[in-house]
């Protein structure tokens, strides 16, 4: 079983925006990771479900980690960034809950320029709650320093 880097070695992101704990595999084109939704969660409804709209998001983080992984293990670099750039096809068949632990599967469907297709579903104890289709710009070394 592999060993891998804390999330925080891999990812720009911090709390509260920072929701993936650890990843879980990673392979050629699919990966896996972690979310514990916290009870400080900022995305959590007074009744202790997730809003469903957390989905892409965990999605394109489960996503990013794992990608991230895969360029050190090539020896590129992890510099610059990305966002999730849009979505479609997303599917809610159940809610998140407060102290739920989440596994996040993706696979990279297509590349497009600096566009990722990737295809996700998240799972709580082998119950799927959700799956989408999620668009990430990612770019390498330094952010764009000029808009088009």
């Amino acid at each position: 079983m592999a060993t891998y880097p804390e999330v925080t070695s891999l990812v720009p992101h911090r709390p509260p925006m920072l929701w993936v704990s650890r990843v879980l595999d990673v392979q050629e084109k699919t990966g896996a990771a972690e979310a514990l939704i916290g009870p400080d969660h900022l995305f959590l409804r007074p009744d202790g479900t997730l809003l469903p709209e957390t989905c892409c998001e965990l999605v394109a983080q489960g996503f990013g980690v794992c990608e991230a992984y895969r360029r050190t293990q090539k020896g590129l670099t992890i510099d610059g960034g990305g966002y999730l750039a849009s979505l479609r096809d997303m599917e809610v068949f159940a809610s998140a809950l407060v102290g739920d632990r989440l596994t996040i599967q993706s696979e990279k469907i297509d590349e497009c320029f600096d566009t990722h297709i990737v295809r996700g579903e998240i799972f709580c104890n082998g119950t799927k709650l959700a799956q989408v289709t999620v668009y990430i710009f990612m770019w390498q070394g330094k952010a764009p320093t000029q808009t088009l």
